[in-house]
């Protein structure tokens, strides 16, 4: 059994900010979610496998609340759980999954940690870029794609959705092996 956790904050206020890049990407899929306590879930089969995604609507600092609870019920173990979210440092057209380690002051992947005690969980980590300086990290992560960013953030939406069915059928390394070298940042910054 399998958990997908998509990162991002409910709301049509939130919906194209780079925080929500978690969410996007589980749209993406074209999955029926439906409410299930404070989340969206979908419940899927992938070639025998049952599995789940679930976008929390607890806000992004909180989603170890809804975590928790879904992977101790169904004792879901670290390496078949995989959280998408959003990571200041990486530039934008940048992914990588990453198994386990610090959350490195993502305090949505914090949250899980805590929950779960464990930081053994995967990660597939989508590149934001860095705010113009540190104290205006939460306004940055808050902010919408701007229009010149948003042909790169599509190229970043589909890379992720593959990297996500790839890590489903076939776990970390494979997929690590052909999605951490993508750099879809072609075009960014250039003037025409």
């Amino acid at each position: 059994m399998f958990l997908v956790v998509g990162q991002g904050n409910p709301g049509e206020r939130y919906a194209r900010t780079r925080h929500n890049l978690g969410f996007m990407v589980l749209d993406r899929l074209g999955l029926e979610f439906r409410e299930r306590g404070e989340a969206l879930l979908a419940e899927v089969e992938v070639e025998g496998e049952k599995g789940f995604f679930l976008k929390p609507l607890t806000y992004y600092n909180l989603s170890g609340q809804v975590v928790a609870p879904l992977v101790r019920f169904y004792k879901i173990p670290p390496e078949r759980l995989l959280v998408v979210h959003d990571e200041m440092d990486l530039p934008l057209g940048r992914l990588r999954f990453k198994a386990g380690g610090s959350p490195a002051g993502n305090r949505g992947v914090a949250s899980i940690a805590q929950a779960l005690g464990t930081e053994a969980f995967h990660r597939l980590r989508l590149g934001i870029g860095k705010p113009p300086s540190r104290e205006l990290g939460a306004a940055y992560v808050l902010s919408p794609f701007l229009p010149e960013e948003w042909p790169v953030v599509e190229r970043v939406l589909e890379a992720a959705k593959e990297a996500v069915l790839c890590w489903v059928k076939e776990g970390l390394l494979p997929c690590a092996g052909r999605f951490n070298g993508l750099d879809l940042s072609q075009g960014l910054g250039e003037k025409g």
